[in-house]
């Protein structure tokens, strides 16, 4: 995460989260509730800031990949999320600024709201995939965290629900239906998200690592942020102390910064627009064991990181990957090179990366001499 702030986006939305803390606090020291100042800093700050935020995720995710590798679908669909939450804060100061009215519930911009929330656990279940929680899930103890965390958590969600933030299912009688549909959604959709974060983080926070932990801690944080601040909002909501630019509203804008960070925090330089066509178009061929074990160890590790995997491989020496000519050989020894590949993947995502390259290596154990081995496999 050196690099990070080196990165325009990265400088861009900093600068923008700072100014929007400064302008909240000039708002809350100087008393200002419900004035056109309140409601151009949730314009701009929970509505304009979120979608370029959004829009600089969905182009990283572009370098894993997109939609054809896990961690590709994730850094998408985590950016789709912010992204679509910012277009209902857009909406959602329309009607104040543009509309001079009080916004109605439910309005056109709870739709956008209530739809990111999907996005982000699409987001979580793919980062999983990416990160190894599904090898825990082999043991006893991983599918013990899986059946009991999810109960737990939509119990005390329940309780949240009908207890915490309001009168409970009593306070029905007087909405439409369409309010209590929405009303199931955010607590529904809110319980699934802390959930999902519990089990995911549950069961892969002892096997990924390496350069990207930090980035998907933050990413985890961030998502648990997104949960307490929906419970913030609802909660002054009930108890009509909430208004524009107010503290939870500084939890929000808190909250898309931090997965904003944490997306491009995964973004990986070197790919550029010409290696990507040329690596979409590659179908190498492999004759000898050892050259089709380790085009078997990047196809999966493509799977979970795109083309990030082919572009971790090419910097490997002794490893000749001829684009031209469709062909992948190993030049140097074997056990070296192998070794150094594993090694790359491993210094990504930790253990996780690792894990990978094991299951694929158990297949090909008994073709090749155990001198071609690297104890990092065995």
């Amino acid at each position: 995460m050196n690099t990070l702030f080196k990165q325009r986006a990265v400088q861009i939305l900093t600068f923008g989260y700072l100014l929007g803390v400064s302008c909240y606090v000039w708002i809350y020291t100087t008393g200002l509730v419900d004035t056109l100042y309140n409601y151009l800093w949730g314009l701009v700050f929970l509505g304009v800031l979120p979608v370029l935020g959004g829009i600089s995720g969905i182009l990283i995710s572009r370098n894993w990949g997109f939609l054809s590798s896990a961690l590709g679908r994730a850094i998408l669909f985590f950016s789709a999320g912010v992204a679509v939450w910012g277009v209902g804060g857009v909406i959602y100061s329309y009607y104040n600024i543009a509309l001079a009215i009080e916004v109605p519930y439910p309005s056109i911009a709870d739709l956008f709201f209530v739809l990111s929330i999907p996005f982000l656990i699409v987001g979580l279940i793919n980062l999983g995939k990416g990160i190894g929680g599904g090898y825990k899930l082999r043991a006893l103890r991983g599918k013990a965290i899986f059946a009991i965390i999810p109960l737990f958590i939509i119990a005390t969600s329940y309780h949240y629900f009908t207890s915490v933030s309001g009168d409970g299912f009593a306070s029905f009688t007087d909405a439409s239906i369409l309010e209590i549909v929405l009303d199931f959604l955010y607590s529904i959709q809110d319980a699934l998200l802390i959930t999902t974060i519990a089990l995911i983080y549950g069961l892969s926070y002892r096997v990924f690592g390496g350069r990207f932990k930090q980035p998907i801690n933050l990413l985890f944080v961030a998502f648990l942020f997104y949960y307490l601040t929906d419970f913030a909002y609802s909660y002054t909501v009930k108890q009509e102390t909430y208004y524009v630019a107010n503290w939870v509203d500084l939890l929000y804008l808190s909250t898309m910064f931090l997965i904003s960070i944490g997306v491009n925090a995964l973004d990986i330089q070197g790919i550029t627009s010409r290696m990507r066509s040329e690596l979409v178009m590659f179908a190498p061929r492999a004759n000898e064991a050892i050259n089709k074990l380790i085009l078997e160890i990047i196809g999966r590790q493509a799977s979970i990181m795109g083309l990030v995997a082919w572009d971790e491989a090419m910097k490997v020496p002794g490893l000749t990957i001829d684009m031209k000519n469709n062909n992948l050989s190993v030049e140097g020894d074997p056990k070296i090179v192998l070794g150094q590949l594993v090694g790359r993947y491993e210094g990504l995502f930790g253990n996780a990366s690792l894990q990978i390259c094991k299951d694929v290596a158990r297949k090909f154990f008994s073709q090749l001499p155990q001198e071609q081995i690297p104890e990092i496999l065995k």
